[in-house]
């Protein structure tokens, strides 16, 4: 497995992805800085964590990937992270104006200095949810990657963010449709597909991972949400792909 995956990055990149292999096998570095020929600037993941994971999920198995004719001008990531899908998109369409939504702090400002010569990339330390609410962040010294958000009066976490709804968004940045929408918000998707839907009717194209072992019924929340728009639904990995009539 380990021999295929060297033979994947450089297939994929040359020398630049035997680099990047060996740097990931360093584990006494807390961070792995490098520059891949498309990248415009370096990019920064974080050994031990989900960070490399997630950068070959998007980069190396192309999970975003879906239609080649797609033109999208507006592209929403919400639960950006470290901004690897965001940076993905940045590239494939450079001229969609993309908005990467991060609630947690660290993950936020690494999102911040990796996307920061992005100038379609626009990041707001925010948390996507139903409506406009103070939230608290659930298990946030236990795991920066798998926390959850909830609502300040379910909680007494200590770690807080503003929640913000998809209504509200549109409005903030005067958006009339949403071409491209991602989603991976470690639960909060129950909450989103479950109040105040009817923005699905702008929307073009959702990629979407659902946390149903963290928080039970977000798969079947989302389902019933899109009842009435979804034109064509696929999965690749751990993404589901929904087309929507938009």
């Amino acid at each position: 497995m380990k021999m295929k995956r060297l033979k994947n990055y450089i297939k994929k990149w040359g020398f630049a992805g035997l680099g990047l292999y060996i740097k990931k096998k360093n584990i006494f570095s807390r961070y792995i800085s490098f520059q891949l020929p498309e990248f415009k600037e370096p990019i920064y993941l974080r050994h031990n964590t989900s960070d490399v994971k997630t950068f070959d999920k998007i980069f190396l198995e192309d999970e975003y990937d879906f239609d080649p004719e797609l033109s999208p001008e507006l592209i929403i990531d919400a639960g950006a992270n470290i901004g690897a899908a965001s940076i993905y998109f940045a590239l494939k369409y450079p001229d969609a104006t993309i908005i990467s939504l991060e609630p947690e702090k660290t993950n936020f400002n690494i999102l911040k200095k990796n996307s920061k010569k992005y100038k379609n990339i626009c990041c707001l330390n925010k948390a996507l949810w139903y409506t406009k609410e103070s939230l608290y962040i659930k298990n946030l010294e236990a795991n920066k990657e798998s926390f959850e958000v909830q609502s300040k009066g379910l909680s007494n976490e200590t770690g807080f963010v503003e929640g913000i709804s998809i209504n509200e968004l549109m409005v903030d940045f005067k958006i009339n449709q949403i071409d491209i929408l991602k989603i991976d918000i470690e639960g909060s998707e129950k909450e989103v597909f479950s109040h105040n839907t009817e923005w699905l009717k702008r929307v073009g194209l959702i990629f979407i991972e659902f946390h149903d072992r963290k928080k039970p019924g977000c798969r079947e929340s989302f389902s019933r949400a899109i009842k009435n728009y979804v034109v064509q639904i696929d999965s690749k990995g751990e993404t589901t792909i929904a087309m929507l009539k938009c």
